[in-house]
């Protein structure tokens, strides 16, 4: 792979067809030649209501992406364990791929009033280009030049919380998200 790389972290608590929709979006508009689904360990910032545990949130995400050959998952922070720093994941994608110019972080508009608690950040922004998604509920504010890119053309209100709370209240989450993530969760009988 020598092309332009796209990163997608979170935690996928669970992933959902928004996370899926905006990563194909974001693809096509940048135009590159892989995006890798990276499942959080444990992130830094933010707790996890209801955490499904690392691993089956990142088998959740390796089913979902099924099919898509532009799409792949990568469960270094799942294997490192511990807290998932950016920083220490940006350095193994450095040494594990091959790609054509700095690689594109992938991040909600709701991250980026936070970015400058981030671990390193002044390093992680020489390394990356950041394409910024907008959030209805977090609108854009400041930062528009390079490192940061912004991708507004598209918002869907799926969120992963919904999909939790629905199957905590017994309601149907299909459409909300693939098949085989819906088989996988009922399956093991998660979030509810």
């Amino acid at each position: 792979m020598d092309g332009r790389l796209g990163l997608f972290g979170g935690t996928f608590n669970p992933i959902h067809l928004g996370h899926l929709r905006l990563a194909e979006d974001v693809r096509e508009e940048f135009v590159l030649e892989r995006v890798v689904f990276i499942p959080a360990n444990m992130p830094p910032h933010k707790e996890v209501h209801q955490d499904a545990g690392p691993s089956h949130r990142c088998a959740m995400v390796k089913r979902a992406i099924e099919g898509n050959s532009y799409f792949l998952c990568d469960d270094v922070e799942l294997k490192r364990g511990g807290v998932s720093y950016t920083i220490d994941t940006i350095n193994y994608v450095y040494e594990k791929y091959r790609f054509r110019e700095k690689p594109f972080f992938i991040i909600g508009s709701d991250l980026l009033r936070e970015i400058d608690t981030w671990k390193d950040i002044e390093r992680i922004k020489e390394k990356v280009n950041f394409i910024v998604l907008l959030r209805e509920d977090w609108p854009i504010e400041g930062e528009g030049a390079p490192p940061f890119f912004h991708l507004v053309n598209r918002t869907l209100d799926i969120t992963s919380s919904e999909v939790r709370r629905r199957i905590g209240e017994g309601k149907s989450i299909r459409y909300l998200v693939t098949e085989s993530v819906l088989g996988y969760i009922m399956k093991k009988n998660l979030y509810a």
